[in-house]
């Protein structure tokens, strides 16, 4: 039984590497009062202050994502990831739909 059970916990531990997503975050407008987490896009981010921070199974940062995440976070003054951000043209299209 604790074979089984450490054969499985290592195979999980060795899984959760090979399927980690990329590291997106979103620079709020107006921080939030209290950290919390929300779920958009299909992920967990976590907010706190001005910025909110998830792991995504996307490599590139789209405004399709950005305004999933601003419906539930408000508008938005930058949305990246380590490798690319969106313009400030495309933040405009994103900030469209922003949560009031």
């Amino acid at each position: 039984m604790i074979r089984t059970f450490t054969a499985a916990a290592t195979a999980l531990a060795f899984a959760g590497t090979a399927f980690a997503g990329t590291a997106f975050t979103a620079k709020l407008e107006s921080p939030m009062p209290k950290a919390e987490k929300i779920v958009a896009a299909k992920a967990l981010w976590s907010c706190a202050d001005d910025t909110c921070k998830a792991e995504l199974d996307r490599k590139t940062v789209r405004v399709s994502t950005c305004k999933k995440v601003v419906k539930e976070v408000g508008k938005v003054s930058e949305f990246s990831n380590e490798n690319e951000a969106l313009s400030a043209e495309d933040l405009a299209r994103c900030n469209a739909v922003a949560k009031s």
